[in-house]
């Protein structure tokens, strides 16, 4: 269940509820994460369509930890995370696995590391959806797109409220690790341009705005929310769509957190009027099972009414799975996790530095820089993702430090690498444990399904120790806590793994996009077998792309609002002539 806390006035709340229903709408949003966000903005933007938009987490994106970098170390496991765990996972020895998710306006997007990237153009061209190609994304990526550092036209662009940039602050360990990995792997300046290959070592591009996160919440619901045309609600849990007897949604009905009665409340469309659901991987199938579409068998065990019988509903579920390896150096004072900490309490001059002037290690959340590489399971990209972090962790689950930093008095210097199946093949799925939104589903993420992906986690090992071994850190040098000495053949890294995986924070794919018979939306994002009801989230990516989702969530939003304002923009097969331009930079690049 959600665990709200009891609203104090019940009949003040239900009235308020009741002017927000009192009138239809042209476009119901579910969901106030990145996608939720950036739809309610360009959707209501000409203050001809009424909108509401309903997210059951916080209002208060403008936390300070929330806008402060390094105050992620504040947020994992707290009021503004779901705190969502994976059931029983059979690749982890049975382990549940925590999954992060942003329970406050702006979603996920405001307690992720904020890295930039869109995964490669062979990414997207390896959907097999028609109109979702490399060439047809590439303008939606560039739309929204801030570039603050530089980056050529032909990836990039300047004046969109999505900001790219450089953390304004680099550790000592974060430059050796750059000198070192460069000469073994090879450099890359920008993983997002697809003119060449992604594999190298580099800093990587966030998603910030001088010195401060930049959320969904605050990049585009922050300038529309005070439009008369946009409603906007918090705290509030949608318990299903409803439909007529055609099929096509007619209505939203919805209910407060923290309201024992369990009042409901029903949000009605305008005819012609649209479902848009946002609320991510997790959410976004729930409420569509809750609503009878998904597989029927599974409905009919809730006593759902079946509307719709889509079996995919829930499957597909994807993740990048992760593994570290840390080392603990003796040089004293240079981690970012030490110089946090004074008299094992937290160090104000850090914090007064980004208070003042938004620059300094606050602005960093640990883990950007980092590189891309080849192991031996990969198909002809990078599988592997290397995060480089100036900190020794505080457990093997690299989750560990950022959930228990903020109650530990003394860390430990050292550097660690979080090494990350970038392009994970494995599947898992979400179902239901009841009828009731409230509670929550359970979640089988699939973890190491794929044997490939353990293969390449147990590289990652190898090449995190390879690197974190290397003498040119000379007085930095450390010695190796995490896997340890005692683990050494290939069963036993394996063994490793299997004991501490922990997610890199990617979970998409459980409404997959796509013309097969394995799809729930089509390219156009309408819900398969109802009418009314799009998915617009990284539920709808129909296979993980190689670098951290949020990015890519921002361009399908855009992408999204647009042919909804305006179907003659809906999602076209790219020209012949246009996809193999892209495709033949990349066979230069190679």
């Amino acid at each position: 269940m959600t665990g709200a806390k009891p609203l104090k006035s019940l009949p003040k709340a239900h009235a308020k509820e009741l002017k927000v229903v009192a009138e239809p709408y042209d476009y119901i949003i579910a969901g106030g994460g990145l996608a939720g966000c950036l739809l309610a903005n360009r959707l209501s933007a000409d203050g001809t369509k009424k909108v509401l938009l309903l997210e059951a987490g916080r209002s208060d994106y403008d936390n300070l930890f929330i806008r402060m970098p390094a105050g992620i170390l504040k947020l994992f496991r707290s009021v503004y995370d779901w705190q969502f765990e994976s059931s029983g996972e059979k690749g982890c020895n049975g382990r549940n696995i925590f999954l992060q998710r942003g329970k406050v306006l702006g979603g996920s997007s405001c307690t992720n590391v904020m890295l930039h990237h869109r995964g490669t153009a062979k990414d997207y061209d390896d959907w097999c959806v028609p109109g979702w190609a490399a060439a047809d994304v590439l303008p939606w990526f560039k739309a929204s797109e801030d570039d603050t550092i530089g980056l050529s036209s032909d990836f990039h662009s300047r004046g969109g409220e999505w900001t790219l940039s450089q953390v304004r602050y680099q550790n000592p360990l974060s430059k050796t690790f750059l000198d070192i990995g460069s000469k073994i792997l090879g450099a890359n300046d920008d993983f997002n341009n697809w003119s060449r290959p992604q594999d190298g070592v580099g800093r990587f591009h966030v998603s910030q705005h001088n010195g401060e996160r930049q959320s969904g919440a605050a990049a585009f619901l922050s300038p529309a929310k005070h439009r008369k045309n946009l409603t906007v609600r918090t705290g509030v849990m949608v318990r299903r769509i409803n439909f007529d007897d055609s099929k096509t949604a007619n209505s939203v009905t919805y209910d407060l957190l923290g309201d024992d009665t369990c009042t409901q409340f029903t949000a009605a469309l305008k005819e012609e009027g649209e479902v848009l659901l946002a609320a991510g991987a997790i959410g976004s199938p729930q409420i569509l099972m809750v609503s009878g579409v998904g597989d029927a068998s599974h409905l009919e065990k809730h006593s759902i009414p079946v509307v719709a019988d889509v079996p995919s509903v829930g499957e597909n579920f994807q993740d990048h799975p992760a593994a570290i390896v840390s080392f603990r150096t003796p040089v004293k004072g240079v981690s970012v996790t030490s110089k946090l900490r004074i008299f094992g309490l937290t160090n104000p001059f850090p914090v007064l530095k980004w208070l003042f002037f938004k620059t300094g290690m606050m602005t960093s959340s640990g883990c950007d820089h980092g590189a891309f590489v080849q192991t031996a399971a990969a198909q002809g990209q990078p599988d592997l993702q290397i995060r480089f972090l100036a900190a020794k962790s505080l457990g093997p689950d690299g989750m560990t430090t950022f959930t228990q930093f903020r109650n530990s008095r003394r860390v430990e210097d050292g550097y660690t690498f979080q090494t990350i199946a970038s392009r994970a093949r494995s599947k898992g799925c979400l179902r239901l444990a009841s009828s009731n939104s409230h509670v929550r589903p359970i979640i089988d993420v699939g973890y190491l399904s794929d044997s490939a992906d353990i293969v390449t986690l147990r590289e990652g090992v190898k090449l995190g120790r390879l690197l974190g071994n290397s003498d040119e850190w000379g007085e930095y040098k450390g010695e190796e806590i995490y896997p340890g000495p005692t683990v050494q053949t290939d069963d036993e890294i394996d063994e490793y793994i299997r004991q501490t995986l922990h997610t890199a924070n990617a979970l998409i794919g459980t409404c997959k996009m796509g013309t097969g018979d394995d799809a729930v939306v089509g390219p156009d994002l309408c819900v398969k077998g109802v009418n009314g009801v799009r998915v617009v989230d990284a539920s709808i990516i129909p296979v993980i792309p190689g670098g951290q989702t949020g990015t890519p969530v921002v361009m399908i939003a855009e992408r999204a609002a647009a042919f909804i304002l305006d179907p003659s923009l809906a999602p076209q097969a790219a020209t012949i002539e246009v996809a193999a331009e892209v495709s033949e930079a990349e066979a230069v690049a190679v």
